[in-house]
């Protein structure tokens, strides 16, 4: 499984409406990824979709990214303190993790799919987004990442 593949068919399966735009919005990600969950008019991912929808595709990616470079710890660790502002802090950081090439092959085990999962969905509802789609999103991405689907 390749991290794009995987990433791409979770938002899809999640939000349909996001799906199209996954392309660009990863591309943005892999730019910039610590202004992918930073606020304001200025950033690069806040071109009209994200006052419809939350955007989910930093987060898959952030997080599937994170498991493939074995830095899931750390960004579970930020994301689980439970505000945006702590994750966009983490980020920023120097250490930052860098968003993972699109053709990096995922290959965890089921205590790492377990960990990506549950990091998922807790980054998505610190961040704002419904609980009843964070819990989507980590039921998709345990699928997807366990050979389900």
């Amino acid at each position: 499984m390749r991290l794009d593949e995987v990433a791409a068919a979770i938002v899809a399966e999640v939000s349909p409406e996001e799906a199209e735009y996954f392309p660009a919005i990863a591309q943005a990600v892999r730019r910039d990824p610590a202004r992918a969950f930073g606020p304001g008019r200025d950033e690069p991912l806040a071109f009209g979709l994200a006052e419809a929808v939350a955007l989910l595709t930093p987060i898959v990616l952030g997080a599937l990214s994170a498991a493939a470079t074995n830095t899931l710890t750390t960004f579970v660790e930020t994301a689980a303190k439970g505000t945006s502002k702590r994750v966009r802090g983490f980020l920023r950081r120097k250490r930052a993790p860098e968003i993972a090439p699109p053709e990096t092959v995922l290959d965890l085990t089921p205590e790492q799919v377990k960990e990506v999962t549950q990091a998922v969905e807790r980054i998505a509802v610190s961040i704002g987004v419904e609980e009843t789609v964070a819990l989507r999103l980590r039921q998709a991405l345990f699928g997807h990442l366990s050979g389900e689907r």
